[in-house]
C-alpha cells in the first residue's frame, strides 16, 4: 500500500510539474498500474485497510486521486485577474451552480451537460456564439456578445470568483454581476449567476430577440442556483 501511494503521489507531482502538457489516460494506466502492482505483493495488508477504512473500492481510490488532480491542478479557480488578460473566444455554452446540492437536485452532472446542449440553439439565435471576452492590463473588459457590447471591469472576490462591474457605451452602469470560473491552460470555463445576467440582458434587449431572450429565461428559470456562460479559449498571440 505504501508503495501504491507512493507511485500516486509521484505521478501526480510529476503532472503538476509538467503543467498541462498530460494526458489523463497515461495517467490513469500508470495508476492502475501502480495498484495492480501494489495487490500483487501485498494483498493481506491491503485487505486490512481496506476494512479499516471501511471502503473494498481500489477503483475508486485511482479515481478520486485523478479527480482531485484534474479538479484542484488542471481546472482551478486558483488565478489571477491578470492571467485573464488577453482575447478569448467562444467555444460551446457552458453551465455551474451555485452549490453541490443544487446540481444535485437536477441530477449530478450529466444533467448539467444536458442543460448546455439545451442552451446551445437559444445562444444561436441571440448570437451568442460569437461571443468574446478583451481583458486588459488594467483590468478593464469588453465582452462583445452577438450584436451586444459590454464593457466595464472584472475583479476577483473573497472566494476566488469574479465580480463583473458591466457598463453600456463605457458610461451607464449596468450593474456587477459575479461569475463563477475555472482556467486550465488557455481554457476558460465563465458563467455568470443566470437571474442577475437574465436581468442584465433584459436592460439591452432592444439589440437582441425578445421572443428567444423570454424563451432562455424561461428555461434558467426551472433550474435553482444556475450560472449560465460560456467556454472559451485564449487568442494565441
Amino acid at each position: 500500500m505504501k508503495k501504491f501511494i507512493t507511485a500516486v503521489m509521484a505521478l501526480l507531482v510529476m503532472g503538476a510539474t509538467c503543467a498541462f502538457a498530460f494526458d489523463p489516460k497515461d495517467l490513469l494506466n500508470g495508476l492502475r498500474g501502480a495498484a495492480s502492482s501494489s495487490s500483487e505483493k501485498s494483498e493481506e495488508t491491503t485487505a486490512a485497510d481496506n476494512k479499516d477504512s471501511g471502503s473494498s473500492d481500489k477503483g475508486g481510490g485511482i479515481l478520486g486521486a485523478i479527480g482531485s488532480f484534474i479538479n484542484n491542478t488542471v481546472a482551478n479557480n486558483k488565478f489571477t485577474v491578470d492571467d485573464l488578460v488577453g482575447t478569448w473566444n467562444y467555444t460551446s455554452p457552458a453551465v455551474s451552480f451555485q452549490s453541490e446540492n443544487a446540481l444535485k437536485k437536477i441530477g449530478g452532472a450529466g444533467a448539467a451537460t444536458a442543460l448546455e446542449a439545451k442552451l446551445e440553439p437559444y445562444y444561436k439565435q441571440l448570437g451568442f456564439t460569437r461571443t468574446s471576452l478583451v481583458v486588459e492590463e488594467d483590468h478593464s473588459f469588453t465582452m462583445k456578445m452577438g450584436l451586444l457590447v459590454l464593457r466595464g471591469v472584472v475583479e476577483k472576490d473573497e472566494k476566488d470568483g469574479l465580480v463583473f462591474s458591466f457598463s453600456a457605451f463605457g458610461k451607464v452602469s449596468l450593474g456587477k454581476v459575479h461569475a463563477n470560473a475555472t482556467k486550465a491552460g488557455n481554457t476558460l470555463n465563465l458563467t455568470f449567476d443566470a437571474t442577475k445576467m437574465i436581468q442584465l440582458l433584459t436592460k439591452v434587449s432592444s439589440v437582441l430577440n425578445n421572443t428567444t431572450l423570454n424563451a432562455l429565461t424561461t428555461l434558467l428559470n426551472s433550474y435553482d442556483g444556475v450560472y449560465m456562460g460560456f467556454k472559451l479559449k485564449k487568442e494565441q498571440a
